[in-house]
């Protein structure tokens, strides 16, 4: 599992804040706002898929994670 700490949402915003699922949604208006794969989905309303970051995050190599789209799904 991936630590919820200041440090790893200081990693996964490099990611997220550039993915494109992220931005179409405008998921940094609903927490949790980053570290989806940790802190769980987001609640926005009608969420749409375009393309998933989460294999390219050192998270989710060092955790081994094996799913993307932690932010729509999990």
């Amino acid at each position: 599992m991936v630590e919820d700490t200041e440090e790893n949402r200081q990693i996964c915003r490099k990611y997220c804040g550039v993915c494109p699922s992220f931005r179409h949604n405008s998921l940094e208006k609903f927490q949790p706002d980053t570290l989806f794969c940790s802190r769980g989905t987001s609640p926005a309303p009608s969420q749409k898929e375009i393309n998933c970051y989460c294999p390219a995050c050192e998270l989710y190599t060092k955790h081994s994670l094996v799913i993307g789209h932690f932010c729509v799904k999990r």
